[in-house]
């Protein structure tokens, strides 16, 4: 992973350490596009950790110069086995916000983007458990079960990251999220394992690292 980073960073292009006037042209003075991307670090990690799998896309439009609308969703599945219970979640989750390019443009042909942005975000899911075991100094040993239920979380993220073309329209990237939950993990009888589209249940607050692959579809 370390290898991977490293490359991506050589591949920023070398004008962002060359000084100039990179927003001397004009707002409107950029290609409509949309561009597309499939999160690829989270199917990667379900070899180390089969137990969860989470799915991702993301979609990303320069609605002002070096200014972009995105917007990102996917879904989630855990299965979870231990010695006293089976726990089990699956649900979607959705995305939202602007990204700013700080690395400007000096050419239309400069389609690399180094960005922060803000994002909202919102969870849906359902979670239970069957062969809880517990043990109780009077009733004994004994196997129960927790109902599944819904709950939904809210969360607010500051995301920093870039957007590589190695090829005409295509991209690689990665970026780092800081997220918070707002409101709704504490609203159910048990705690989720993992949250879908923010991470661990277990904080409200969380870091998350990911690489995507993208496509950009010129509009004019």
């Amino acid at each position: 992973m370390r290898s991977i980073f490293i490359l991506y960073c050589i591949l920023i292009p070398v004008k962002i350490l060359i000084p100039g006037d990179i927003y001397s042209q004009k707002d409107n003075d950029y290609h409509s596009a949309v561009r597309f991307g499939v999160e690829i670090s989270y199917p990667a990690r379900m070899i180390f950790e089969p137990e969860i799998r989470q799915y991702e896309a993301s979609v990303d439009f320069e609605f002002i110069k070096n200014w972009f609308g995105t917007i990102e969703g996917g879904i989630i599945g855990v299965d979870v086995s231990r010695e006293n219970f089976d726990y089990y979640s699956d649900g979607w989750f959705i995305r939202t916000g602007v990204d700013f390019n700080i690395l400007g443009r000096e050419t239309l042909e400069d389609n690399d983007i180094v960005y922060f942005g803000i994002r909202y975000g919102y969870g849906k899911q359902t979670h239970g458990a069957d062969n809880v075991v517990v043990s109780d100094g009077y009733w004994g040993t004994y196997t129960t079960f927790v109902e599944s239920t819904g709950f939904d979380v809210h969360w607010g993220e500051l995301a920093g990251g870039l957007k590589t073309e190695l090829f005409a329209n295509l991209f690689m990237g990665w970026s780092v999220r800081f997220r918070v939950i707002v409101s709704g993990a504490n609203h159910t009888s048990m705690q989720p394992y993992r949250i879908a589209g923010f991470g661990s249940g277990s904080n409200i607050t969380a870091f998350d690292f990911n690489y995507s692959v993208f496509y950009r579809i010129p509009l004019k």
